[in-house]
């Protein structure tokens, strides 16, 4: 049996909370707080707040960043162990108020993707045991390491506020490869460690899942929950309103750069900060291609320009740019 928890469609974020006295660790490790959060393309301000969003890829570099700078091979792993459950903000407290631990799970896999986008959480059970994954699934993020680590040592210490500060999981499985400093992980953890295991998890026996929290509260944990669910629906309203789709800005890029000829598709991704690679794959994705968007523009525009009795063939076919067969290579 499992039951699995997929974040909202919207742009990849976690909330701020996820990053609860990461300036005060990094500093303690012999960090630059302000050079590692500016090129990880962060600002220590977005820090204050932990109902904000911060940028998922951003919050993986920072700690990407934060091993070069502190020399610190483990620096996720060292952060997740020392992290306190309450620190997670809604997602903690909605783990907290749950009445038991097998509740404080379910409830974890049931709303992690309220908290982290582009993520998936999964419970997976048998007669002996429960196995809690988690994935991001942004393929353009790549520095993955350090979170799915800390992130597992968030989950353990969720658990350890019921079953106590000895409790240790079966198994802990980790995607990535297995590290020069693997020693440590097995101390963190006390248990069997395994890497390039295809997913990050923490597999655990469930005969003390029954286990009351200590925080249980009904009432606080449906305020939570509904809270956790608002901000998060509020937050994707928002981006909506505030950010073009992918296609409006393509489009937009089309339109601006007609008239001057520069209208590759090379150099439409290059204005977009992306490589063409990644706007053919994005455009697949919506079901679009580039060309198809190309006549739209041209058709769109052609159709408003004729209109205007001041232009002649010859302007509005200027205006509209010759179309050149390389930058259909990609649509």
């Amino acid at each position: 049996m499992s039951s699995f928890s997929k974040s909202p469609e919207t742009e990849a974020h976690v909330l701020a909370a996820a990053a609860a006295g990461v300036e005060d660790f990094l500093t303690s490790q012999g960090g630059d707080m302000e050079r590692i959060a500016g090129r990880s393309g962060l600002s220590t301000q977005q820090f204050a707040l932990p109902t904000d969003a911060l940028n998922l890829a951003a919050y993986c570099r920072l700690f990407a960043e934060a091993e070069t700078e502190t020399h610190n091979g483990n620096i996720g792993l060292r952060f997740g162990q020392q992290f306190k459950p309450h620190q997670l903000g809604l997602i903690g407290y909605i783990a907290l108020c749950s009445e038991t631990v097998e509740q404080a799970v379910r409830n974890l896999a049931a709303y992690f993707g309220y908290h982290q986008a582009s993520t998936v959480t999964c419970l997976t059970e048998t007669a002996e045991t429960f196995q809690l994954d988690y994935m991001i699934t942004d393929p353009t993020i790549q520095h993955r390491r350090h979170d799915a680590e800390l992130t597992m040592g968030m989950f353990a210490n969720i658990l350890r506020t019921a079953l106590g500060p000895g409790w240790t999981p079966q198994a802990v499985l980790f995607a990535h490869d297995q590290p020069e400093q693997a020693g440590e992980h097995r101390d963190a953890f006390q248990s069997d460690v395994r890497f390039s295991a295809g997913r990050n998890a923490l597999i655990f026996r469930r005969d003390r899942l029954e286990t009351r929290m200590p925080g249980a509260d009904a009432g606080l944990l449906q305020v939570m929950k509904s809270s956790l669910v608002t901000l998060t629906r509020r937050s994707e309203n928002a981006l909506s309103a505030q950010t073009p789709s992918l296609r409006q800005q393509v489009s937009a890029q089309i339109r601006a750069s007609l008239p001057h000829g520069g209208c590759e598709f090379w150099q439409i991704a290059e204005k977009l900060a992306l490589s063409p690679w990644t706007l053919q794959r994005r455009l697949g994705q919506l079901g679009l291609s580039y060309s198809a968007l190309l006549d739209e523009v041209r058709q769109i525009d052609a159709i408003r320009l004729l209109a205007e009795a001041t232009r002649d063939i010859s302007e509005i076919a200027i205006l509209l740019g010759n179309v050149d067969k390389r930058s259909r290579r990609f649509g």
